[in-house]
């Protein structure tokens, strides 16, 4: 009985793994999904993953490296950080290119993030790198603070 629960389970992952892909959107939002959950739990590495070397911003002009220092003081400083992101709009533009817009309430932090809440608008530019979606831009905008 349990070798054939076993037998079933390695089916149903094989299946699922040779399924079709999934969307080029879906995966942005996911790697989107992935960075607050990064966030949420501490994970600097996790949360710096997606971004591509040459990765920059206009809103602080700031470099992965700058990106990287910022965060892990305001993770050292609260453990309550929290992001809820909705809104995801993502656009591919080419295969190896695509935006996306989202809206994040961003609470827990000491400074960069706020401690109360901080409601956000961003614009993030992505790039395809061997498979791999990478966050290459990220400007935002408060949109509201409380």
């Amino acid at each position: 009985m349990i070798r054939r629960a076993a037998l079933y389970c390695l089916l149903v992952f094989f299946l699922a793994a040779c399924g079709p892909p999934q969307p080029d959107e879906e995966r942005i939002r996911q790697r989107i999904d992935d960075m607050g959950e990064a966030l949420a739990d501490g994970n600097a590495r996790a949360l710096m993953a997606p971004l591509a070397e040459d990765f920059g911003t206009n809103t602080w002009d700031m470099d992965p490296r700058a990106v990287r220092l910022l965060l892990q003081r305001e993770m050292r400083a609260s453990n309550q950080l929290r992001a809820r992101i909705f809104d995801i709009d993502v656009v591919v533009h080419d295969n190896h290119r695509a935006t996306a817009e989202f809206q994040a309430v961003l609470t827990g932090g000491s400074g960069l993030i706020p401690d109360r809440r901080g409601w956000y608008r961003f614009q993030t530019g992505w790039r395809m790198d061997d498979g791999e979606w990478m966050l290459i831009s990220a400007d935002w905008e408060e949109i509201l603070q409380r």
